[in-house]
């Protein structure tokens, strides 16, 4: 006789399955829980309803069962609620298919999370009731347990960081031997730069707070989590029509003028590439073909197909079962993709192009003899302008005087930082003839791209210099592209370093010294940069550059784009070099305290040393670069 019934899965797929998803990746699973907080308070507000959009992450590391909570002051669940969304695997019950924005897809995330993990607990408090359950491994078989609703006295708010309203915290149990748990910086550092999180991290309504916590859950350390996309120029906006499919997606992209890192090399925390985005759910970050193509890696933007949800809606298999991203063999993917690349492939082509060029134009030989010619005079002249009459003492005694002269001065001056890491500056300063006992520096940043995670520091005597205090200043990169000035006061004086924020790590060297290279190590032409500004001084790479497709220098480029093959193109060129040259040196000398500048005027100071300085030495630079009879 026939029967049938529903099919029943063994335990061990759900472990098996979790495994997949996770990858033993602590990273990966504070994903899947913060998505559902932020899906909570994305339903409060499909509804009408105000939020507080604020997500705590805590993080306990011990040696063995480390713990993690996740709370939000969101929905919260009531006892059948949480009988689906905790203890029923494959539900969907994030409220996709009722056409909310939310990211959760599969009812599964939650519990992957978990499992992967180690075990956990499930508390929220909804119209003044406490609700708890727990997903356990007992002998192996995972298990969901549901307690009795209680009363949410102040006591149980307290405990559970909900002290008004409603709200949810996740708490997970590292148990498992095989995971390890990352250091407190570097869940910071990667957790809001992962692809899938940068909606939420970037939300003016969201309010993401991690936590360090140590002992009796006492706070350590705290920060609130942030995005921003690298700065760019965006160089495409269009409506991309799908072949075959009576849908668009909207295709946008940016250039950065540096290069990023791209998923070969940083996976899901890569700045390169494209956001596939259908309403508001971030589904995957590519570039497509053009993954490993490294003239791609300039690129990033987005690829918005709202298209993509309805067929999530009608469980078409569009996306991968382990999360992973788009499933592009399915028909849709493959369409959207060839459509993509088709708009990717001249702006990628004419990268290519742009660099074939540009090696061609370094490796010219006579220009490079003029350029290299002209870099020692400009480099002559900065020495005879900035530094002490002292050249033939050793660098400690010539680095004793520059902090004589100045009272305070940042070691390295110039750094790199890539986006989300920390850099450490060393502080230096001419400690005062009384008693020096907490004698703080004040530490402030130009830009909120770059924050000073060290605003105090305390100058404590160096071991071999009593009279000379020393301290560390940390500082944090947010945007890549961003540059800015940290600024340290100390006692009447004060002391600049510059901060620029890249992406790739292997793009972190260390700068040129004056040692080395000289004030100015290199004059570039760039077609790409800002047309409004014709030529500056790039400080973190002490590179003049000149701005090409400027309509006052574009007119005097011959026909294969070079400035310096005609007299006009060499006068022009030199004029530039000599503007770049006679205004950083204006501006280091009136900083560093060696040119006169009175008390709050020191633009005015600038811009008169800047044309002292041009009427100086204008024409021992016109006489380097211009050369044709």
């Amino acid at each position: 006789m026939a029967s049938s019934r529903k099919l029943q899965y063994a335990d061990r797929v759900a472990l098996q399955q979790a495994d997949q998803a996770i990858r033993k990746d602590v990273l990966r699973a504070l994903v899947e829980v913060i998505t559902n907080c932020n899906d909570s308070y994305s339903r409060l507000e499909h509804a009408g309803q105000p939020v507080s959009g604020q997500i705590i992450i805590e993080i306990k590391r011990k040696h063995t069962n480390s713990v993690i909570r996740v709370r939000d002051n969101a929905e919260g669940m009531n006892d059948a609620r949480m009988d689906k969304v905790v203890g029923t695997y494959g539900e969907a019950t994030s409220g996709i298919k009722e056409d909310k924005h939310v990211r959760g897809m599969w009812g599964r995330g939650l519990k992957d999370a978990i499992f992967g993990l180690g075990y956990g607990y499930v508390r929220s408090i909804q119209d003044d009731n406490f609700y708890s359950s727990s997903l356990l491994l007992n002998k192996g078989v995972p298990t969901f347990e549901l307690e009795d609703p209680t009363p949410a006295t102040p006591e149980l708010r307290e405990k559970h960081g909900t002290p008004t309203g409603n709200g949810t915290e996740i708490e997970v149990i590292v148990s498992r031997d095989d995971v390890k748990m990352p250091q407190y910086d570097n869940i910071r550092n990667y957790l809001q730069r992962h692809f899938e999180l940068r909606p939420i991290m970037s939300n003016p309504t969201r309010r993401i707070v991690l936590r360090d916590i140590v002992g009796r859950d006492k706070i350590r350390h705290e920060h609130v989590l942030s995005y921003k996309p690298p700065r760019g120029e965006k160089i495409l906006d269009e409506q991309v029509a799908i072949e075959d499919f009576p849908v668009t997606a909207r295709l946008e992209v940016f250039r950065s003028n540096i290069q990023l890192s791209t998923r070969g090399e940083e996976g899901d925390y890569a700045d390169a590439g494209l956001l596939v985005v259908s309403r508001s759910m971030v589904i995957s970050l590519t570039m497509l073909k053009f993954e490993n193509d490294p003239y791609a890696s300039f690129f990033y933007g987005s690829v918005q197909c709202d298209y993509l949800h309805e067929l999530l809606k009608n469980d078409e298999p569009v996306l991968t079962a382990t999360r992973d991203g788009i499933n592009w063999t399915h028909p849709f993917a493959k369409a959207l993709k060839t459509a993509i690349e088709n708009r990717l492939d001249p702006l990628v082509q004419a990268e290519r192009e742009h660099a074939i060029h540009d090696e061609q134009t370094k490796l010219d030989k006579r220009l490079r003899q003029k350029l290299n010619h002209a870099l020692h005079e400009l480099n002559t002249i900065a020495v005879s302008e900035l530094s002490d009459r002292r050249d033939d003492e050793d660098d400690k005694a010539r680095k004793k005087i520059d902090l004589a002269s100045s009272g305070i001065v940042f070691t390295p001056e110039r750094v790199f930082v890539q986006t989300g890491q920390l850099v450490s500056l060393n502080l230096h300063a001419q400690l005062p003839d009384k008693d020096h006992t907490g004698l703080t520096a004040h530490i402030i940043s130009d830009t909120p791209e770059i924050i000073v995670l060290t605003p105090h520091v305390v100058m404590e005597p160096r071991a071999d210099n009593p009279t000379v205090g020393f301290a560390r200043v940390k500082v944090e990169g947010r945007q890549v592209g961003s540059e800015g000035v940290i600024t340290a006061f100390f006692e009447g004086h004060r002391a600049m370093a510059l901060v620029q924020v890249r992406s790739k790590k292997e793009s972190i060297t260390a700068p040129p010294s004056k040692e080395r290279g000289g004030l100015f190590t290199d004059i570039h032409f760039d077609d790409r940069t800002d047309p409004r500004q014709r030529v500056y001084f790039d400080r973190v790479n002490s590179s003049i550059v000149i701005a090409t497709a400027a309509p006052s220098v574009r007119i005097y480029l011959d026909k294969q784009n070079r400035l310096d093959t005609t007299r006009e193109g060499q006068v022009l060129l030199a004029e530039l070099i000599t503007e770049a040259v006679c205004r950083e040196i204006a501006r280091r000398g009136v900083e560093r305290g060696r040119f006169l500048a009175p008390e709050g005027a020191e633009a005015d100071a600038i811009q008169t040393h800047f044309i002292r300085l041009q009427n100086r030495y204008a024409h021992l630079i016109h006489e380097a670069i211009v050369t044709l009879e």
